[in-house]
């Protein structure tokens, strides 16, 4: 067992702050403190623990394995000791300095992020929120990547079994890169097309998977990870990508891409936030939530909503299993 007296328990922060930023010179911008006073933090990690904790792959830093191991465990540790040892049963937005994480795909926060910033300007001038590129990990292991962010935003069906709660519905259209004649493809026309896809290397989309069962070999030329590039990334060109709606107005305005109807059922996503269940009954945490949901209210409806769904929840859906 480790004898506390002999550890200093004043590393943590700076570990938490490497592990988080992977790079030293940011990890001492984010706790205030000078990139050598950090890097000798870092000498001194290692011998306590042993182990390198980031190694340089090329330009950058990566986590060791153990490092890796530790990432989940020291935020618990260090928001543990916060509560209590500066225990606050209450929260307020107006004097709050918190810093709130939320893994988001760009589609989401350029949707949403212009009405939750609005709303966190007006109530909570100080808090701060820090956006975090989704990846496969945050939809295979959320339970994981949330212990050390606050909110994930993905659609339903890609994540399940911790508590959640709808934040808007959208539907999937299709672009093209250069118009098409009358504006629609017929279903041989479809057959023949090319496409983009944004996330194919990590299953794709709802929507193109629903390609794939009426036009079996669907040719793909062009993979993106990012939903936002993807008009911009066929404009000009005769391939054809599905696009969430409420995303499309932009690039339609500039001409980017032309709108096409196809034989496609249509197709519908359910965009939601998740969250660890250690978050659940945070003051903070249920604030935030709620200034989410409220900011997608504000959104317009969905002129094509699912009739068969439900209204978009307004409260908190606890996972129980």
């Amino acid at each position: 067992m480790v004898n506390l007296l002999n550890t200093d328990l004043n590393l943590l922060v700076p570990l938490d702050a490497l592990l988080t930023e992977r790079n030293v010179t940011r990890a001492g911008a984010r706790i205030g403190v000078s990139q050598p006073a950090m890097s000798a933090a870092l000498g001194r990690l290692r011998r306590q623990f042993g182990d390198e904790l980031l190694v340089r792959v090329g330009s950058r830093y990566e986590l060791t394995p153990l490092a890796e191991e530790l990432g989940s465990r020291v935020r618990d540790v260090l928001r543990l000791a916060e509560e209590t040892l500066h225990p606050t049963p209450g929260f307020d937005p107006a004097s709050s300095t918190r810093e709130f994480t939320v893994i988001s795909s760009d589609y989401a926060v350029a949707v949403l992020f212009p009405l939750v910033m609005a709303r966190l300007r007006a109530e909570a001038p100080d808090v701060k929120v820090r956006v975090v590129s989704v990846d496969a990990t945050a939809i295979e292991s959320p339970q994981t990547v949330l212990r050390s962010a606050d909110l994930l935003f993905t659609p339903r069906g890609q994540t399940s079994g911790i508590a959640s709660t709808d934040l808007f519905t959208d539907h999937w259209v299709c672009v093209s890169g250069t118009p098409r004649l009358g504006g629609r493809l017929d279903e041989d026309g479809l057959r023949r097309s090319r496409w983009a896809r944004a996330f194919a290397d990590h299953g794709g989309t709802a929507a193109d998977r629903r390609v794939d069962e009426l036009v079996v070999g669907a040719r793909v030329d062009l993979v993106v990870d990012s939903l936002a590039l993807l008009p911009t990334a066929i404009g000009g060109t005769d391939l054809l990508a599905l696009v969430p709606h409420r995303m499309l107005r932009h690039a339609e305005a500039l001409t980017t891409v032309h709108r096409i109807d196809v034989p496609l059922p249509r197709t519908f996503l359910r965009e939601a936030a998740w969250w660890h269940p250690s978050w659940q009954d945070d003051a903070g945490h249920r604030w935030f939530r709620r200034l989410v949901r409220e900011a997608a209210r504000g959104l317009p409806a969905d002129p094509f909503a699912d009739p068969l769904a439900d209204p978009v929840a307004t409260a908190d859906l606890v996972a129980t299993a």
